[in-house]
């Protein structure tokens, strides 16, 4: 399983009054980890999408485990990768690290949808190609 590391220095504007990380900003670096992970393997969302007539990789569930805090100035980083294929969905794993210390431990539950009008949704999820599977390996 391959593992990609997005580094963060938490700045004063990702912090509450008390200068610790406000924690939603957990869930926009995970969501930008997993958007970083398929940069990195050459699937940039912007292209990669529209060439596979895919709407998109949603979250359908998120979570996190939250150990100790970071605070303005920390040198952080998240590091993720892809635990489980599940057909049409997959899972998400990411450790935000502080020294050596794991400090948050989150999981993000995507799907792959495609655009179907006849749904009331108007989308519906598809199985996760193979060879996008492969290049996770």
């Amino acid at each position: 399983m391959k593992k990609f590391t997005l580094p963060i220095k938490v700045m004063f504007s990702d912090c509450d009054p008390a200068q610790i990380v406000f924690y939603p900003r957990y869930f926009q670096w995970f969501d930008m980890a997993t958007q970083r992970m398929f940069n990195e393997l050459d699937m940039e969302w912007s292209t990669f999408w529209p060439e596979r007539g895919i709407a998109g990789l949603p979250l359908v569930d998120a979570s996190a485990t939250f150990r100790g805090p970071a605070r303005m100035d920390d040198e952080i980083s998240v590091i993720s990768w892809v635990d489980d294929w599940r057909g049409k969905t997959f899972i998400v794993r990411h450790d935000v690290i502080k020294g050596d210390e794991v400090i948050i431990e989150g999981k993000e539950v995507r799907a792959c949808v495609v655009t179907d009008l006849d749904t009331d949704k108007g989308i519906r999820a598809i199985p996760i190609p193979e060879d996008v599977i492969a290049k996770f390996s």
